[in-house]
């Protein structure tokens, strides 16, 4: 009986071990992208109107096109997006146009994007859909599935338009 308690205190051991150290990887591979989260929310709340973060997003398009977007709230309790302007150093961007904010009821919110191409693309599958920026304009992006084809499409934030042509991912 002895033993058998010794081997089962053991294996146990061994297991919260394996554990402890997945957890801790996972951290310090992570802590990159929780700190530039955390400089992106602090970036919004100081020079964007956010009082309260809901959600975080970041998009890379180029090495020109970092951002980090929050949706939150503002001082009036409104539904709000922030854009916030990365550098390729995963710093936030100084100076007045590294910060951009819009009501969410002045574009279109994630739910009604999303509704929107349910109908301009009947049987797509929706990969990813995040806000981001595309040729110098606030936008959703779109990574879809249709017909076995991977392609990005962009819509403007403020009016739901489609900005420039599909761009299909390469070896499709």
């Amino acid at each position: 009986m002895k033993k058998k308690t010794k081997w089962t205190l053991l294996g146990i051991s061994g297991f919260l071990l394996i554990l402890l150290g997945i957890q801790i990887y996972y951290s310090s591979v992570m802590s990159d992208i929780w700190s530039e989260e955390k400089a992106a929310v602090i970036a919004a709340q100081q020079h964007g109107g956010l009082i309260k973060a809901e959600k975080t997003y970041k998009s890379v398009w180029d090495k020109d096109s970092i951002y980090w977007v929050i949706a939150g709230k503002d001082a009036e309790n409104q539904d709000i997006m922030v854009w916030v302007k990365f550098t390729e150093n995963k710093k936030p961007v100084e100076g007045p146009k590294a910060v951009h904010t819009e009501l969410v009821s002045n574009g279109l919110s994630e739910t009604q994007m999303r509704n929107q191409i349910k109908n301009d693309l009947p049987g797509a599958e929706i990969e990813r859909l995040i806000p981001g920026m595309y040729e110098g304009e606030y936008v959703w992006q779109l990574l879809y599935n249709l017909n076995n084809e991977t392609k990005y499409r962009f819509y403007r934030f403020q009016d739901g338009k489609q900005i420039g042509e599909d761009i299909p991912l390469p070896n499709q």
